[in-house]
């Protein structure tokens, strides 16, 4: 074991890893993200683990503040997988000079798999001496889009009885650690789950039958989360979507039984409810419930579901509601609110 004072960053830190001890610094170049990230291993670890290497970093996608604050990169160039990594603040000012939207790149860091995640760690010394150094490139960027993802590729964990644990039953899942994903048309079916209870359990609604179609999300990292609430609003049980959008953690911690995935949001904006011209609530707005509206409008029935003022009766004004609903969330203007909206 190795001790540390941390002079620049006012951080004592104790203890680290034996990996960290026997740190090898990798010569030649700047590696890229995917360099870094990718693996056969079916740990997943990074075969850069325990080793001091530059890297030529990505654009700050997600910056979480806190007494560990971190940075979430992605490399645009990397489209299908291991294009995301995290960096770990040893300060809560570690990151004050670095805004979302910066390219920032990496010399001298320390590569750690920690519960599961790879995390390039910016403390303020190597245990060979070389301090880590952090310089943002360019600033301005636009943020990579989402890789929009089915749910069951990022699949929740399953309950062991036997071993008491909640086990993820494969990693598919790694190559897009770290990656601002998006997930779309599922609902909230369970929450209070994970490590921390924080948890809660998405699935597809277009496919209620499929039990590989769930997965985990949180909102620990949530920005517009009230704390000390667990969850924003909008998570409620039975709760419809059409999109949630976040960057991919794992969390592993197999002595207290857990191994999981979990998509966390960023803020409000990363949660897409239903259009409430969506009566059906299928996640599309189109014929059907135009058909659905009408029906309701001439000839009154329970449940009123096109009584969007929730006057306790379907009128001109729900009219006008509706339309304008309609109108707002069909941002192509093709005359259907769907997934092809999302993606403008």
């Amino acid at each position: 074991m190795a001790n540390r004072s941390k002079t620049s960053m006012r951080i004592g830190v104790s203890t680290v890893c034996i990996a960290c001890a026997l740190a090898g610094v990798v010569q030649g170049g700047n590696l890229t993200i995917p360099d870094i990230q990718y693996t056969e291993s079916p740990d997943g670890a990074s075969p850069y683990n325990g080793k001091v290497v530059d890297c030529s970093g990505g654009i700050v996608v997600a910056k979480v503040a806190g007494g560990r604050p971190r940075l979430f990169l992605q490399d645009p160039n990397a489209l299908d997988g291991w294009g995301a990594i995290q960096v770990k603040g040893w300060a809560s000012d570690a990151f004050a000079s670095v805004a979302v939207g910066d390219w920032v790149e990496m010399q001298q860091v320390f590569v750690e798999e920690y519960r599961g995640t790879t995390f390039l760690q910016y403390w303020d010394e190597n245990s060979d001496g070389s301090r880590p150094i952090l310089r943002v490139v360019s600033s301005g960027h636009r943020l990579p889009r989402a890789l929009v993802v089915d749910v069951n590729e990022i699949e929740a964990p399953e309950y062991l009885p036997l071993e008491d644990a909640w086990l993820v039953a494969n990693h598919r899942a790694e190559r897009l650690e770290s990656m601002l994903l998006q997930i779309r048309d599922v609902g909230v079916v369970e929450r209070d789950l994970g490590k921390a209870q924080d948890n809660y359990e998405l699935q597809s609604f277009r496919e209620p039958n499929d039990t590989g179609a769930r997965c985990w999300a949180s909102d620990y990292s949530n920005q517009d989360r009230q704390k000390p609430d667990l969850y924003v609003p909008e998570i409620e049980a039975g709760r419809r979507l059409r999109a949630v959008t976040g960057v991919l953690e794992q969390y592993t911690n197999l002595g207290e039984g857990f191994d999981y995935y979990q998509l966390l949001t960023l803020s409000e904006k990363s949660l897409v409810g239903l259009c409430s011209a969506d009566l059906d609530q299928d996640g599309d707005a189109d014929l059907w419930d135009y058909k659905l509206f009408t029906e309701q409008l001439l000839v009154p029935s329970l449940p009123p579901v096109g009584d969007l003022n929730h006057d306790g009766k379907v009128d001109s004004t729900d009219l006008d509601l509706f339309n304008a609903a309609w109108q707002q969330a069909d941002v192509n203007g093709d005359g259907i609110v769907d997934g092809d909206d999302l993606d403008i």
